[in-house]
């Protein structure tokens, strides 16, 4: 039988100067803020655009919403849609610095911003997903998230967390690689998430998303999202 093969993940890429990220600056950013569970995975493939382009795999993420922190209600079921996943034709599995990876049962709370238009509809890319764990929020990467007074969030240290060094993929678990530093046991001074969705809701405040949210819809015809570099802005000579 055919079997999904995961790549080696990159190493951390959260370093101190993630720390001061303002919730209220992530929630102004955000089309959707909802706390949920992963319901459903799905994955699909992206059509070609060109004589030159392949057909990429993406994952659909299908979450059950608890609560909308951010935003409109979308209803009770939201499905993001991330580049990367398994390649049903092939069975192998592609992976990106850029976006999580996702088990059934995962909760989290989620800043959500251009679903079905970026590689990862998240506010800053994967650090837009926080982790729910036993009450406490922790980064894609396993790391406690701190609060500071001014609303701030901080990066603080990594946990050894089954929810991040695994992930499974039709039915094979994953042990996930490159976790350099130390990992240390629960319970950890993490954030709680109750005190998170209080600043939330407060942030969110007179907020008026500058978009409406789309929900992604793994039976459709899409194609990948453009990887191409924006264009350096224009220097006018003095």
């Amino acid at each position: 039988a055919a079997s999904a093969q995961m790549a080696e993940q990159p190493t951390d890429a959260e370093q101190p100067s993630d720390n001061g990220r303002s919730v209220k600056a992530m929630v102004a950013k955000s089309e959707l803020v909802f706390s949920g569970s992963v319901e459903n995975i799905q994955y699909a493939l992206s059509e070609p655009t060109g004589a030159d382009d392949i057909a990429l795999p993406h994952t659909f993420v299908t979450y059950r919403v608890d609560e909308v922190l951010a935003g409109e209600d979308p209803g009770g079921l939201v499905t993001l849609r991330f580049i990367g996943g398994l390649d049903t034709e092939t069975m192998r599995y592609m992976s990106t610095s850029r976006t999580p990876l996702f088990d059934l049962g995962d909760q989290d709370i989620l800043f959500v911003q251009g679903n079905t238009e970026k590689m990862c509809p998240l506010v800053g890319d994967f650090k837009g997903r926080l982790r729910v764990i036993k009450g406490q929020l922790y980064s894609e990467k396993g790391r406690s998230i701190m609060l500071e007074k001014d609303g701030a969030l901080k990066i603080g240290p990594r946990y050894r967390l089954d929810e991040v060094e695994t992930t499974t993929v039709e039915g094979r678990t994953f042990k996930t690689k490159g976790q350099g530093a130390k990992l240390e046991s629960l319970p950890s001074k993490a954030v709680g998430a109750a005190e998170l969705k209080a600043l939330v809701r407060k942030s969110a405040r007179g907020h008026k998303p500058k978009k409406a949210f789309v929900d992604a819809d793994p039976f459709s015809v899409f194609t990948a999202p453009s990887g191409t570099p924006a264009a350096p802005p224009a220097v006018q000579e003095p």
